[in-house]
């Protein structure tokens, strides 16, 4: 028994329907965590090269982390992982709201599918008991009535994953849903579930987790909750209305992009619709994920209006409302609160769903598509009844939909017309809605990492006060848009903060939560729920290895991300001439050489040098990577 885990996972044949239980060595779990950490070592180690991400040899993990199932702050969240079809990379993604405690304390830390099933079906986990069943009634739901299906046949305490009509036609933007509107979005996992017929995993029980020392456990909560309670680091925002607070000030300052990363705000002169005082009249209930006091998300309803819903549903964060609105010019919210809604019931990612759209609305303005290619949508800037019609025939694969439903860089190929240049992504992915002109270091995290365009990935404002005493030698004032007319002095913060974000993704936790109380009471709720006396430098060197074992899973694929192709727009190519990201132009080379050079990787090849490898007990790659 290891504190922290059931100590029971999943291994799922869907050809023969043959589900075996196996547990990991108590090292490997303290090495890779969980999460996506445990998930890479798996799947790395049990999935071989250059498969389809689509076909039956690619494995589709979901995994939970040694802090879920605790009345803990922000330890809500699960992961996804599997090689992802939308990039070719290794792909993974994590979702917060209920699945990932019951998923846990239903009596499992993980489950890996293997195959393609004959049929639909979905999967059960009850009281520590797992089984297949045929999902033939349910398959072709949304996930709202899924979701209402599950509740109903097993009882209002189940909590449910599963997939949508997007899902299931194996969209490669499609996404996960949890909680009617909770999401694991990104890297396309939820094509890897449909190709896998797979619609629903649902998860229903109360086990008793093992904790080491429960008063030291008991302890770090009540500080935890004392510094929530006292506004401590990022919790101010988190309880005041979570990310969709933010849109306002990052349109004003120019941290969303505005009009696919080409406009200003001289180009949205409405922007103050975003305003959280009107969001706010939407809104009619906080909510939170599982045992967390700061209830960051909310319900909203439209009433007497073109976009009129029946029942309350997710209010959009921060970047669905970004993508929708200052990247499309659209200064209508209630049309983004429906965006949102049918995002979540079709089962596709905000992010890429957003950013395709904004890339044809540039398309047709530029006479690349015709309304007869559009199927008579008049999509210009701002036009938020087609940008709603749109998104509807992406969910469904339907007319212009079916040639937008994998993203913006397949639908580049398929349109032509050097439409390419419209198409704001980076190997295959859509950037998400946060600047690189406004914080010069998501050039490095959408670029470098193993999942491109992924801005949570190196959190830049982790809100700690502590941090700068504990790693006195880093300096941590180049993150979060500070200074950003530099291109240097990057690297070292960003592999610091990157080694923290794989070490608190892979644990269950929750990158926002992390920010609303210190590293030492982190560190302590580590120690007392696993009895493994963890150092600040362990947390670093656990995120650096899961980090290089990711970047591993790339390379054997034959990827190298220094090959990718970087839009100039976000590089300030040409720079902007007004507002806050105003003559700013990055040098992305420099920035790059300076993080490989930090985390000891070769810049023409990206190959974690041998020494560093042998550093993180990752030996036995050097003969997958060197050919030795």
């Amino acid at each position: 028994m290891d504190y922290g885990y059931i100590s029971k996972y999943l291994e799922i044949d869907l050809n023969t329907q043959c589900i075996k239980e196996f547990d990991f060595e108590t090292s490997i779990k303290r090495h890779f965590i969980g999460g996506y950490g445990i998930g890479c070592k798996y799947i790395y180690e049990n999935c071989k090269a250059k498969i389809d991400p689509l076909g039956e040899e690619n494995i589709l993990a979901f995994l939970t982390g040694p802090l879920n199932g605790f009345k803990i702050p922000g330890t809500a969240r699960y992961a996804v992982c599997g090689k992802s079809p939308l990039t070719g990379t290794w792909g993974d993604s994590n979702c917060g709201g209920s699945f990932g405690p019951i998923m846990k304390k239903a009596g499992f830390d993980g489950i890996f599918f293997k195959g393609i099933s004959e049929n639909p079906c979905y999967l059960l986990l009850n009281d520590g008991e797992a089984r297949l069943i045929d999902a033939a009634d349910i398959w072709g739901m949304d996930t709202y009535a899924v979701d209402d299906y599950m509740k109903e046949r097993f009882g209002i305490k189940a909590e449910t994953a599963c997939i949508g009509q997007a899902g299931e036609k194996k969209s490669l933007i499609s996404a996960i849903i949890t909680n009617k509107g909770r999401a694991a979005a990104r890297s396309g996992l939820a094509a890897v579930m449909g190709s896998k017929k797979i619609k629903a995993i649902v998860a229903k029980g109360d086990k008793e987790i093992p904790i080491a020392n429960q008063n030291l456990l008991e302890e770090s909560r009540r500080k935890y909750l004392k510094d929530i309670s006292n506004n401590y680091g990022d919790a101010a925002w988190l309880r005041a209305g979570g990310t969709p607070s933010l849109i306002y000030d990052g349109i004003k300052g120019q941290d969303s992009p505005i009009k696919n990363w080409s406009g200003t705000v001289r180009d949205m002169p409405d922007y103050k619709e975003y305003n959280y005082e009107n969001v706010k009249k939407y809104i009619i209930k906080r909510e939170g994920c599982y045992s967390c006091p700061l209830r960051c998300w909310s319900m909203s309803n439209i009433s007497n209006s073109l976009y009129f819903l029946d029942k309350p549903v997710h209010t959009p964060e921060y970047e669905t409302s970004a993508m929708f609105g200052p990247l499309c010019l659209n200064s209508n919210y209630e049309s983004i609160i429906k965006c949102n809604d049918l995002c979540n019931r079709y089962g596709i990612d905000t992010i890429s769903t957003g950013s395709t759209v904004a890339f044809a609305i540039e398309c047709f303005e530029n006479d690349i598509l015709s309304i007869k290619d559009t199927d008579g949508l008049k999509l210009n800037w701002g036009n938020h009844e087609a940008i709603v019609q749109l998104v509807e025939k992406i969910g469904e694969r339907n007319g212009i939909g079916e040639i937008l439903a994998d993203g913006s860089k397949a639908a580049s190929k398929k349109i032509g017309k050097k439409s390419e240049k419209y198409a704001i992504q980076i190997g295959g992915q859509e950037l998400p809605a946060h600047d690189t002109r406004w914080d010069p270091g998501l050039a490095i995290i959408y670029s470098i990492d193993p999942t491109p365009a992924r801005h949570m990935q190196a959190n830049q404002n982790l809100g700690h006060k502590d941090i700068e005493n504990i790693f006195p030698d880093v300096d941590f004032s180049m993150c979060a848009g500070n200074k950003r007319e530099l291109s240097i002095g990057r690297g070292r913060s960003l592999k610091y903060l990157s080694s923290i974000v794989h070490t608190v993704n892979a644990s269950g936790g929750c990158l926002f939560s992390w920010g609303c109380t210190d590293l030492t009471t982190h560190l302590n709720i580590f120690r007392a729920i696993t009895g493994w006396d963890m150092t600040y430098e362990e947390l670093i060197t656990t995120g650096e290895r899961i980090m290089n074992l990711r970047q591993s899973f790339n390379l054997r694929e034959g990827i190298n991300q220094i090959n990718y192709v970087i839009p100039k727009r976000i590089l300030g190519k040409p720079p902007l001439d007004y507002g806050g990201t105003k003559g700013i132009t990055l040098d992305l080379e420099l920035m790059r050489k300076e993080f490989y050079n930090e985390m000891e990787w070769d810049f023409l090849t990206s190959r974690p040098g041998k020494d560093k490898l042998k550093e993180l007990g990752l030996s036995t790659l050097i003969n997958d990577l060197y050919k030795i």
